[in-house]
């Protein structure tokens, strides 16, 4: 799951956005904006924004 910290609550939130190491590390993320479940606002993101949170597979 792609990550970003919100930059009012200092959470890290996910995007909504899967994807492998390699998909992430490959992706181009431009001026994204994501509705913030940590305090409603609207962030404006982009790729030195975020990380990449691994989980484990639900198999």
């Amino acid at each position: 799951m792609v990550t970003i910290v919100c930059p009012t609550t200092g959470r890290r939130v996910p995007t909504g956005i899967v994807m492998d190491r390699a998909e992430f590390e490959s992706a181009v993320f431009e001026a994204n904006v994501l509705r913030c479940p940590a305090c409603g606002r609207i962030h404006t993101w982009s790729k030195q924004d975020t990380e990449l949170r691994e989980t484990p597979d639900a198999s």
